[in-house]
């Protein structure tokens, strides 16, 4: 604005020199003034996918947790409801988690277990990699969903957690208590992913903002809100209809600064 006002009440001087030069010296102030602002952006905002190649090495140096499943585990049978198994067990160098029933379901049953989930590695900022895969989806189309989530559950307590959900081949949500009930809100789209095909994940959290790489690209960011340190956990969801799903997960690891 100033410019402006400045080029039009000086619009007949500006032939003279001493003018000319006033008019260079505030061009070049404003040019320098916005390499500055550009230099003082966050960097994954500027290039995400240049980011994620340049984040282990700049912030987060620490290895910090890693969990292949390597180590055997025997099958574990538990009932959330009087008609749904739930199964889970580390077996060939994968964590499991099953849901099946004799009878398409009458409900949705979201399950995890102690396996998949890593209490005790809370954090605010990392970088986590993670792989998920589904292998069982029964009937077709209808079985039901694996999924992975970041909450800060275990401070808040369950109903009073917020947090990211995403649902490899569905929808990706954030979610959080209003009035004392847990409302979601989609966020971004991975309908366009197989989730029979394995899907490696990079989530990069800095300040806040969470940035999602899939299979090594950069896929969406968002900024939660979350004030609190946040823990990982994941598992099998069972749609309402379906009668088998069965989800395996591995290569947890957790860089921190």
């Amino acid at each position: 604005m100033f410019l402006r006002q400045f080029v039009s009440q000086k619009g007949e001087q500006l032939m003279n020199g001493k003018s000319r030069s006033l008019l260079a010296f505030l061009l070049f102030f404003v040019f320098a003034a916005g390499i500055v602002n550009a230099q003082d952006e966050d960097p994954a905002l500027v290039n995400p996918q240049h980011f994620l190649l340049s984040a282990d090495e700049e912030i987060f140096k620490r290895p910090y947790f890693s969990q292949d499943f390597s180590e055997d585990q025997g099958y574990v049978n538990e009932f959330p409801n009087k008609l749904t198994v739930h199964q889970y067990y580390i077996y060939d160098g994968v964590g499991s988690d099953v849901l099946m029933t004799m009878y398409p379901s009458k409900e949705t049953v979201h399950t995890t277990n102690k396996r998949l989930r890593f209490d005790q590695y809370r954090m605010k900022d990392f970088h986590v990699k993670y792989s998920v895969t589904r292998t069982e989806n029964i009937p077709d189309e209808g079985g039901g969903l694996c999924w992975i989530r970041y909450s800060n559950e275990l401070l808040r307590g369950a109903g009073r957690d917020s947090g990211l959900l995403l649902y490899p081949g569905g929808d990706v949500y954030a979610y959080s208590p209003v009035d004392g009930v847990i409302v979601y809100k989609q966020i971004a789209d991975l309908s366009d992913l197989d989730p029979e095909v394995r899907t490696d994940f990079d989530f990069i959290r800095l300040d806040g903002n969470v940035y999602v790489y899939v299979n090594g690209m950069f896929r969406f960011s968002y900024e939660d809100d979350i004030t609190d340190a946040v823990s990982f956990d994941s598992g099998a969801e069972l749609f309402e209809g379906g009668t088998r799903v069965h989800c395996i997960f591995d290569d947890f690891s957790m860089r921190i600064r």
